[in-house]
């Protein structure tokens, strides 16, 4: 799981024109010019410090209650900005211009799905596999999951035919 959350953190610090998209993306999405980079900021420090509790925290669990605040953070401010009707790009997992769509919304759901799951099982006690084969599973699983997270933009737009989305209701028929 920290995998997937230290990878936008670890880009956006090390590179500024990623951090810049970051405040862009900030301020496309509602966010006050003053208060963008600050927000950029307390992004990438509670992205780092996820990884580090994820990776380091006894069990993990507070690595995932910081993960599930940052998901519902980011999650609400993507359902805020569709339900505005602003247009805005997502800078997630590197800066896209792929506009910010449902897709986000399932992807982050997904993501807070998990991180219950990891919070659960940090919580219960649950010990981490210890037989090769399981490690290995786990890890391909991971490493799947990731790149379809990372890609989320990329595969939305392959499966996007480009027309106008409507309701599924012809006009002029009973509802």
């Amino acid at each position: 799981m920290g995998a997937e959350f230290g990878d936008p953190a670890v880009h956006q610090h090390g590179d500024r024109v990623r951090f810049a998209q970051g405040e862009e993306s900030a301020r496309s999405m509602g966010v006050p010019a003053r208060l963008s980079r600050l927000l950029a900021v307390a992004v990438v420090v509670g992205e780092c410090a996820a990884v580090v509790l994820l990776a380091l925290g006894p069990g993990g669990a507070p690595g995932f209650v910081l993960t599930l605040l940052l998901l519902a953070a980011f999650t609400i401010g993507i359902v805020r900005t569709l339900r505005s009707g602003t247009k805005a790009s997502c800078a997630c997992f590197g800066a896209s211009t792929a506009p910010i769509g449902r897709r986000h919304v399932v992807r982050n759901t997904v993501l807070l799905a998990l991180a219950v799951c990891g919070l659960a099982a940090a919580l219960a006690g649950t010990p981490a596999p210890t037989q090769a084969a399981g490690v290995l599973i786990a890890a391909f699983g991971a490493l799947v999951g990731a790149l379809l997270v990372i890609f989320t933009d990329e595969l939305g737009t392959l499966f996007d035919d480009g027309a106008p989305r409507t309701s599924g209701r012809v006009r002029g028929s009973a509802p």
